[in-house]
């Protein structure tokens, strides 16, 4: 493996003698035969890096870790000492290698970029590390070397796991090239910048889109030795484009009277006298020197200048400083820092000029300038203020951003301390800790700002130490930035979250968090007002949404009127709303809720005009100490409260707790049940009274638990309802019925142009699916819509009317048969009848029971059936049991009826034996039993 590897690898053994070498160790060491082989691994290392390399040498041959990496110098035969990544693998355990290997990767050209960074400085270091902005630099072979925090957050990936890797390796597949193609044009010297849209990859693989620019980095003799790449969010770039410019200047002042050399000259600047030190310095003997003119050793462009500050000081000034160019006496520019001191009037008689080469500072300056100008590249896209203080406050650089945060010129920021501007009592020891490196790292902090605009502002300061002279003085750069705007989003979204938005109450996250606390400190008791406003769906429907959003803010201001401060008050949404007491009894729970009632009973004030509306509710006192538990309890009471008459209180006792565990019971055993497909379809015949005739058929689910124990088809349809199982009813039903009337028609059990009616549930109504889903079943049971009659009852079609209407319209328009159940019982309007497209009317059996006693029954009934004559639609008259009621029924003008008297709802084996579906009934009974008053009566009219 690595006889044939173009990597530099190489094997050894457990004494460091090198087994085998890849050719690309060979080419890289230099050694073009059969390179290293049998040699020592340990003569290939620095001297100064051996100790760390035997270190780990001897962690992975003593079997203490499996791999070992770290950086250090390896012999090259040509080209001397060359840096290297090495790692250091165990792979003795491996029957085909039983060696230890080496893998190096070259990594010289990132130890120049590291020593340029070195040289850029701690302060615009410490800019790098602490800005917000993603930044990361990479070598000539596109390898990171070095990456900011924000960088290492942004990938979600440590900073050591992405320092020595391929550039390449952090570009998502969606970039399209464009960052490697700049880095490449970069490196190769085709440009000095770029900028490029990128798409980089966090540690998932997701992409994150943002802009990247590039600068090249160089050495001091122009060497390309890698890039800077600066990353920002695309939105944040923009929003940010034009706000700032950032300014980075640094002012050092260096004075120092005694020289390395010292000269003596007169008033004309003849050198009178000089220092042995000149020879060191400056290659002359003082014999070179003396007696000539100094003007002939200054660089011709320093001449001017230089006369006019000797003149100066030769005039009476006392000292001057310059810094000008000297030739040396090998022919060589070299500056220098002179400090002249006017001494005529002494025995020296002459000034005497102290001088110090400054060639090597000022190249260190050149290139400081160079780094300034790299890294304010990086830090113009900080949308922070920068302020940059010494240990005692006071204040050495602030940035233009600062000023506009703030409010102030940066003048006035430069006279003051920073803890002075913000106000802040806390914010001098923070500055202080930071300051004095105590506890290293950044300090985070917020405060308030009064803005000179009269604003409230919060800003959040990071400080961090930093080293700021050279001398090992240190100061402190903070950044500031104004999160005002990101607090008041939070504070919004926090309170969206726990508020009402309309009535400005406690939603059921709030109240639910309330609760528990008031149950965990509670002493007396805890009640649970569950409150609940009677038809307030008919003020909606009547006076419009506006008028109901007004009654709800304003039932919402009674209930918080009414109780204690101490008490919570929240809306569930809807009509709904909850009362929480603490530290009250059972009687005093009951008061509270006659309150209430009482308080909601008075007429309210609308646009519209008044309005008298009442509510029922449901009490629920602790224990239990479960807030859910309490809350469910507080809502059984509150609708056993409307099924007694509404406008009422009902507290939760015993009684309802044993219906509620009653009805957990069975919601449990009807899931179950439905998972398992374990109801079953009866279908009971649709008789024309006229002939007798079976036209269709309606499917009901039937339930037989374990035991043999029937549960009634209203107990377990309620309970549906109540608890969210309706919708998988349905879609049982609907699947059930159509598939086995499909299997009926090719039994030839059933008449092939008859009708099968399913009951939906008002649930159902708002389902997306179900218009999708109907046709999918009954196209796949191989039957046409107009074979299937969908029955809905009045208050499911008004619990959401326009709902229903539009979906109802959408099923009809492609041939679906829609029937109203139990027409007359609810509290639909004549306005949604005439919109619905219905096909048929059935009238509820609690009418056809009493047609032959009752004469207002017999009047409704003889109603409904003129109303669906009139209108075009069919009529079916449910719970026909007797041979009267038929007669009756035909003779007021009724279509078709179903009841005991032709046959119940059978099973599919029963309706198979007994030919339920394709049999005629007699239904010519009309001189079988004598005309009641009221029968006669009503069939005569008024």
């Amino acid at each position: 493996m690595v006889s044939e590897a173009r990597d530099i690898s190489w094997t050894a053994n457990e004494r460091g003698l090198i087994e085998s070498v890849s050719p690309g160790a060979r080419a890289h060491l230099g050694q073009r035969k059969a390179g290293p082989v049998h040699q020592p691994v340990f003569d290939l290392v620095h001297p100064g890096d051996l100790p760390a390399f035997r270190k780990r040498w001897t962690s992975v041959s003593g079997g203490v870790v499996t791999r070992e990496s770290l950086q250090c110098r390896l012999l090259h035969t040509n080209l001397g000492w060359t840096w290297m990544q090495v790692t250091l693998t165990d792979m003795r355990d491996n029957p085909h290698v039983h060696a230890l290997v080496c893998h190096a990767l070259e990594i010289t050209s990132a130890h120049q970029v590291t020593a340029i960074e070195r040289r850029h400085g701690a302060r615009f270091r410490a800019v790098f590390d602490q800005s917000a902005v993603p930044q990361f630099l990479c070598d000539l072979e596109g390898i990171v070397t070095e990456v900011n925090e924000a960088f290492s957050a942004l990938l979600g990936t440590r900073r050591e796991q992405l320092l020595g890797r391929p550039v390449r390796d952090l570009i998502h597949c969606s970039d399209g090239g464009r960052v490697n193609h700049a880095l490449a044009s970069l490196l190769q010297g085709t440009s000095e910048s770029t900028q490029v849209p990128s798409v980089l990859r966090d540690r998932q693989d997701r992409p994150i889109p943002g802009l990247a620019s590039a600068q090249v980095l160089r050495e001091e003799n122009g060497t390309v030795v890698g890039v800077s790449v600066v990353l920002n969010d695309l939105s944040e770039l923009q929003a940010a484009e034009g706000r700032h410019r950032q300014q980075e200047q640094f002012f050092a002042t260096m004075s120092q009277r005694a020289s390395d050399v010292a000269i003596v000259a007169d008033a004309t600047g003849l050198m009178l006298y000089t220092s042995p030190g000149i020879t060191k310095v400056l290659g002359y003997t003082p014999e070179d020197i003396l007696d000539s003119e100094g003007w002939d050793f200054i660089h011709p462009d320093d001449v001017p200048a230089m006369r006019i500050q000797f003149a100066r000081v030769a005039e009476g000034g006392e000292t001057e400083t310059a810094t000008l160019r000297v030739r040396n006496a090998s022919g060589e520019w070299r500056w220098m820092e002179e400090t002249m001191h006017n001494c005529l009037g002494t025995p020296v008689q002459g000034i005497v000029c102290n001088l110090r080469d400054i060639t090597e500072r000022v190249a260190a300056e050149a290139d400081l300038k160079a780094s300034m100008l790299l890294y304010r590249t990086i830090a113009e896209t900080v949308d922070e203020g920068l302020l940059l203080s010494t240990q005692d406050g006071t204040t050495v650089y602030v940035n233009e951003r600062l000023g506009e945060i703030l409010g102030l010129a940066t003048d006035a920021i430069y006279a003051q301390r920073l803890d002075t501007i913000l106000d802040d009592q806390h914010l001098q020891l923070k500055r202080d800790r930071t300051a004095d490196g105590a506890g290293r790292g950044p300090q985070r902090f917020e405060l308030s700002y009064d803005h000179p605009n009269g604003e409230q502002r919060t800003l959040q300061v990071v400080a961090a130490p930093i080293d700021l002279f050279a001398d090992g003085r240190g100061g402190s750069l903070a950044t500031v930035s104004d999160i005002t705007r990101t607090r008041q989003l939070e504070n919004e979204l926090r309170r969206a979250a726990l508020y009402d938005g309309l009535a400005g109450l406690p939603n059921r996250t709030l109240l639910m968090d309330r609760l528990k606390h008031a149950l965990a400190r509670e002493s007396t008791g805890t009640a649970v007002l569950f409150v609940d406003l009677d038809h307030f769906k008919l003020v909606n429907d009547t006076r419009g949404h506006a008028v109901g959003d007004d009654v709800l803010v304003q039932v919402a201001a009674r209930l918080s009127t009414s109780v204690r401060p101490q008490d919570t008050v929240a809306r569930l949404g809807g009509d709904e709303f909850v009362v929480v007491c603490e530290d009250v009894d059972a009687d005093a729970a009951a008061s509270v809720s006659q309150d209430l009632i009482a308080v909601l009973n008075k007429p309210f004030s609308l646009a519209t005009g008044p309005l008298q509306i009442t509510a029922s509710i449901g009490v629920a006192m602790s224990p239990p100490r479960s807030a859910e538990i309490l809350v469910r309890n507080a809502d059984t009471a509150m609708y056993a409260a409307k099924v007694a008459g509404r406008g009422r209180v009902q507290h939760f006792d015993s009684r309802l707790a044993a219906h509620t565990a009653e009805r957990r019971e069975l919601s449990v055993a009807l899931d179950l049940a439905l998972a398992k497909d374990e109801l079953t379809m009866h279908y009971q015949p649709v008789i024309e009274l006229d002939s007798g005739r079976v036209v269709g058929m309606e499917a009901l689910a039937r339930w037989e638990r374990d035991g043999g124990v029937q549960v009634p088809p209203d107990r377990f349809v309620v309970i549906a309802e109540e608890t969210g199982l309706a919708h998988r009813l349905d879609r049982w039903a609907l699947r059930n019925a159509l598939t086995g009337v499909s299997r009926l028609r090719a039994e030839h059990a059933v008449h092939p142009d008859s009708f099968v009616a399913v009951n939906l549930s008002a649930r159902n109504l708002s389902n997306p699916e179900l218009e999708t889903d109907l046709l999918k079943w009954t196209e796949k049971a191989n039957l046409s819509p107009c074979h299937v009659l969908l029955e809905i009852t009045e208050s499911a079609i008004m619990s959401d009317a326009a709902a229903a209407v539009s979906l109802l319209q959408r099923l009809r328009h492609v041939g679906f048969l829609i029937a109203v159940d139990d027409f007359g019982t609810g509290h639909s309007s004549l306005a949604y009848l005439r919109n619905l497209p219905l096909t048929t009317l059935k009238i509820d059996r609690s009418f056809v029971a009493s047609i032959g006693e009752n004469r207002n029954a017999l009047a409704i009934t003889r109603s409904i059936v003129d109303l669906a004559t009139a209108m075009g639609f069919s009529v079916i008259a449910e719970g026909v049991e007797t041979a009267q009621h038929a007669e009756m029924l035909r003779e007021l003008g009724c279509h078709w009826a179903q009841g005991w008297l032709w046959s119940p709802a059978v099973s599919v084996s029963e309706l198979r034996s007994a030919h339920t579906m394709v049999r005629r009934y007699d239904t010519s009974c009309a001189d079988l039993f004598p005309l009641g008053q009221a029968r006669q009566e009503a069939l005569d009219g008024p």
